[in-house]
């Protein structure tokens, strides 16, 4: 199967946080250098991961700016533009062309969520008003539903510009149907992966790799996964795949995805603070020890 228009890996950047709470730019920036030396594919901006629901529109866009200034033509830009404002998501859809990111991303509408024709709705109306790239977002723990393959299938045989899912759904079955169904059809729609162990069998299935939230600190393992995949060296594919279903652990122990990336990301020595706004909550120090403890065991940190 051919690969999609955007494969690879992709990073859902968290947003750092300073003590009072304001964005860290500097270790954002500090973080985006990181990331675009490793050879990521590219940065998906104001993340689930980013916290984008605790943060303003200003900060948005300014976050947004950072990473366009920084990486633009060095990495392909996602900007999320998902609000429970419609207004405000015709603003980010219209600040995405302007500020020329490659694609807009969005889960469907969440709390008041509309029936079938509201939904193939709201993602034509993102495609129209940004006239980019557009790529649903699938999170069902986050917006109550699963957005089913049979509407990603309509979306893309109405509009040539939806041209991808991320499916943060733990679900192998899900992802086939839309490769079999959707990618079948239409050869460069991308299928990428919110959840870290089912990369490679993403990758197996005729999928194009992820938008996963442990590449925030060890891109490596999954930029190594895509290579030797394309390599078929099949006995690094599976020390990779087994380093990144225990690393994913982080996330049994860990309140929140942003909190267990940024307690690795400062147990690595990134000037990045494990602090999250509120409703989130910082972890104990018993739960930053758990997390310790999977770096050691997966090579990314060394015993005292």
């Amino acid at each position: 199967m051919e690969k999609g228009k955007y494969f690879g890996v992709y990073v859902p950047l968290i947003t750092p946080f300073s003590e009072d709470y304001s964005i860290d730019y500097d270790a954002l920036e500090g973080l985006l250098n990181f990331l675009l030396a490793s050879g990521v594919n590219g940065f998906f901006v104001n993340a689930t991961t980013g916290e984008f629901t605790s943060l303003s529109l200003e900060e948005k866009e300014e976050i947004a700016n950072l990473v366009i200034a920084k990486a633009k033509g060095k990495a392909r830009l996602f900007l999320n533009v998902a609000s429970t404002d419609a207004r405000e998501v015709k603003k980010l859809c219209r600040f995405a062309a302007e500020k020329g990111f490659d694609a807009v991303i969005s889960p469907p509408p969440y709390f008041l969520i509309p029936d079938e024709r509201g939904l193939l709705n709201y993602f034509i109306t993102i495609a129209e008003e940004s006239n980019l790239d557009t790529l649903i977002y699938n999170i069902p723990p986050a917006t109550g539903y699963s957005f089913p393959p049979r509407l990603v299938e309509k979306l893309a045989d109405s509009d040539s510009r939806i041209k991808g899912v991320k499916a943060t759904i733990d679900s192998i079955g899900y992802l086939r149907d839309v490769i079999l169904t959707v990618k079948k059809k239409h050869p460069d729609f991308s299928v990428l992966t919110g959840v870290e162990h089912n990369f490679l069998p993403n990758l197996l299935c005729g999928g194009d790799g992820g938008i996963v939230a442990l590449s925030n600190f060890a891109p490596s393992f999954f930029i190594e996964t895509v290579k030797n995949f394309d390599e078929k060296n099949f006995d690094s594919l599976l020390e990779l795949h087994r380093k990144i279903t225990i690393l994913s652990r982080i996330f049994s122990y860990s309140t929140s995805f942003a909190s267990g990336i940024k307690i690795s990301l400062s147990l690595m020595g990134f000037k990045v603070q494990p602090f999250v706004r509120r409703p989130l909550i910082e972890d104990p120090q018993e739960v930053i020890e758990h997390i310790r403890q999977i770096l050691i065991g997966t090579g990314l940190l060394k015993e005292d």
